[in-house]
């Protein structure tokens, strides 16, 4: 049976978190009944029997009567396509081939261009997207407010973040839990800390004098450097990380391979920049231009993860985090 078209529209087949673990012991299982699950998972069997309904309707499970009892079964070589998610920036040249080599894997790939990666993240968690590149900190936090339902699996991309000058204004302007939170942390910049939901969002807070720096990311530098913007660079051995959902742990290991090969190709100057910036939403001269400001990692940087860790404790939860908190 072919597996079913993207499941972010379409028929009423959005796969969500519970979907995900019923199919998953479903497959663990290779063969069960309504019963059987509903007794694993712990909920009720009309509960599990809708959920059940749906992934049949979406082409990943048969559901067979035998003597009264429903049989379930998986749909042998079925996947549901998986949803990946990034950050709009000029951070991922390997993007075009990394989705291509995906579509081997799962067959239908889509992909969902966030401003805010920290808007990334908690769609991650609730389950509206199964995989995404997100920032190093925000992976983190995520991983520990989730109780471990995503977790960094893979390399991505380091560097590229920078501090924008304006001429006026009083603290800074930067995106929660991020890498730009850690560029600020270890910068020291002065308060009050104000949090942004995306690149343009920063800059124009640094424009209007609202703000007197911004931490921002490429190609939101370039373009404050041709406003005549003061730019000062992180220099950060890190920023976003291929981070995955706990339900896809049987296959993260088949995901950092793929994203491993195309970021070595991209290395290697294999990269289509047009159909990448394409796919970003922005101009490709622009990407063309800022991508180099990038370094791409065939693996998670560990070893420098470990070395900014305290500047990384301090940037997830700044002091301002108790005021904001006892609100």
């Amino acid at each position: 049976m072919k597996p079913p078209s993207e499941l972010r529209r379409g028929r009423g087949t959005l796969i969500d978190a519970v979907d995900e673990d019923i199919l998953k012991a479903v497959r663990t299982a290779g063969q069960t009944t309504i019963s059987s699950l509903a007794s694993r998972l712990g909920w009720s069997k009309s509960m599990v029997w809708r959920r059940l309904r749906k992934l049949q309707r979406a082409g990943l499970v048969m559901l067979e009567r035998a003597g009264g009892v429903v049989i379930v079964r998986p749909v042998p070589g079925a996947h549901a396509g998986l949803r990946l998610g990034i950050p709009r920036a000029s951070e991922y040249p390997y993007l075009p081939r990394f989705v291509s080599y995906l579509r081997s894997l799962y067959n239908e790939v889509s992909v969902t261009v966030y401003d805010n990666p920290f808007s990334l993240a908690v769609d991650m968690v609730q389950g509206k997207i199964d995989a995404g590149f997100m920032p190093a900190p925000t992976a983190i936090l995520m991983h520990r407010a989730s109780g471990g339902a995503i977790f960094i699996a893979g390399g991505g991309s380091g560097g590229g973040a920078g501090i924008v000058e304006g001429p006026q204004g009083e603290g800074h302007a930067t995106t929660m839990a991020s890498t730009m939170e850690l560029c600020a942390t270890i910068e020291k910049l002065p308060p009050p800390r104000v949090y942004a939901s995306s690149g343009d969002e920063i800059l124009n807070l640094v424009e209007k004098g609202v703000v007197r720096y911004g931490v921002v990311w490429e190609p939101y530098l370039t373009i404050a450097r041709d406003k005549g913007f003061r730019v000062t660079e992180c220099n950060l051995p890190f920023c976003c990380l291929l981070t995955v959902r706990r339900s896809l742990e049987d296959d993260a290991g088949r995901i950092a391979e793929v994203l491993e090969k195309a970021v070595s190709e991209a290395l290697r100057g294999l990269a289509d920049l047009d159909a990448y910036s394409a796919m970003v939403g922005l101009p490709a001269p622009l990407v063309k231009r800022t991508v180099s400001s990038y370094r791409l990692l065939e693996e998670p940087p560990y070893e420098d993860i470990k070395r900014l860790w305290p500047a990384l404790r301090e940037a997830l939860v700044p002091g301002q985090a108790l005021d904001s908190a006892l609100h």
